[in-house]
């Protein structure tokens, strides 16, 4: 996008600048809308966290300032053991389902095609956004919601469903009990391009080279990144956010390529919009050209949380890639503990992996991919039949002699 992406961020600051909330927020960093000349200056603006935006919407109507008469679609989303309300005017909903038209025509639907989608309605977001995308893209949606697998697996076979909008996990399950005419699955909810191997596993279950495709959303942004038929990575949507990758420690722009936090802001969005909204999600973003026309691309989708990092063998380290990693080996059941030591002076790691019947073949390929993800030797994997409950993370650095 480059500089062409600077007077939609203007006038988007300048909106943003009218709410209450980031009026206050950006008085006090003492930055102006009109200082907002370069994409350079675009990063002194401060950072919003998920506290603060929650803590935001979570108050009432009347003292919220996210909260307007032009909003006409309130949903939620958990907080811990509450809700935070999640707004949009339709302006906004015309917009989203707009930007997400391009994306289902990347990956290959028809207005002919019949959907199921296996999401939740009601009070969360994720089944209305995907009814009211395919809708207004021209397809035909059956809202079958979540659960009840006998009812769905019929009803999809009873009308010759096309294309499945379900978790993975969900949709693995229904094709067992065969789905000979599904030709696209949207996959959401669960952790999937992350996961090496995920995709040879839900196409074994279906038995047949399907296109899968998948969305990188948050309740708070809905699109972010999708994939595409060509299945080159995670899209980012960027005719609707604006994304940025940052040292998740001092909040600068890291290099293309280099893993870092994801910040977005929204270009048009008029109902509670987020201005540099610091996700805490871990990724990596390339500059790539794809035939569906779109090159920001997030290739390996959300890879773990950046509110972890630790600096170990002089690298940056986020132990949430573990669990990401190991998803994709059937023999851990996804438990782990790593333990950080000194020896001699150095660095020296263990990780205590929950696990049975592996070989060493298996060891050999962990090891392999630790080492590719992660950039960091591990110096000892030790694989157990159960792990006693305790931290994910142990640093014993700071506490034993070396």
């Amino acid at each position: 996008m480059g500089e062409s992406i600077l007077p939609i961020l203007r006038k988007q600051v300048e909106y943003i600048y009218t709410i209450k909330f980031y009026k206050e927020k950006m008085d006090r960093a003492g930055v102006r809308p009109n200082d907002i000349r370069t994409l350079d200056d675009f990063t002194q603006l401060p950072f919003t966290s998920p506290v603060e935006m929650i803590s935001e919407l979570k108050k009432s109507p009347s003292s919220n300032s996210f909260y307007s008469e032009s909003v006409t679609r309130i949903n939620f989303s958990p907080s811990g053991k509450e809700l935070y309300p999640i707004f949009h005017t339709n302006n906004d909903l015309e917009r989203m389902h707009k930007v997400c038209s391009k994306t289902l025509t990347a990956a290959g639907l028809k207005q002919s095609d019949i959907c199921a989608v296996t999401f939740g309605y009601h009070l969360f977001i994720a089944g209305l956004f995907y009814q009211g995308q395919l809708e207004a893209f021209g397809a035909k949606v059956i809202p079958l919601g979540p659960g009840e697998s006998e009812r769905a697996w019929k009803v999809i076979n009873d009308y010759g469903v096309s294309v499945l909008i379900s978790n993975p996990s969900f949709a693995v399950k229904l094709a067992s009990k065969g789905l000979p005419t599904i030709r696209v699955l949207f996959v959401g909810g669960e952790p999937f391009s992350s996961v090496e191997g995920y995709a040879e596993k839900v196409r074994e279950a279906f038995g047949r080279d399907i296109t899968i495709i998948d969305s990188y959303s948050m309740a708070l942004c809905m699109p972010v990144a999708r994939s595409c038929q060509y299945e080159s990575g995670l899209h980012i949507v960027d005719d609707f956010v604006y994304a940025e990758v940052v040292d998740p420690v001092t909040g600068l722009p890291v290099k293309p390529g280099e893993k870092g936090e994801l910040v977005l802001t929204h270009l048009y969005k008029e109902a509670a919009p987020l201005l540099r909204y610091r996700t805490g999600d871990l990724t990596v973003i390339e500059n790539k050209a794809c035939s569906c026309g779109r090159s920001m691309t997030l290739p390996k989708g959300i890879i773990g949380r950046t509110d972890e990092m630790v600096k170990v063998k002089g690298v940056k380290f986020w132990p949430s890639q573990i669990g990401t990693i190991l998803q994709g080996f059937s023999f851990a059941t996804g438990n782990y503990r790593v333990v950080f030591k000194t020896r001699r002076g150095v660095d020296f790691v263990e990780l205590f992996i929950e696990g049975s019947e592996y070989s060493s073949e298996d060891v050999e390929k962990l090891e392999h991919v630790l080492r590719r993800d992660t950039l960091v030797k591990f110096n000892e994997i030790i694989i157990v039949e159960k792990l006693e409950p305790g931290p994910r993370v142990v640093d014993e650095r700071n506490t034993m002699p070396s």
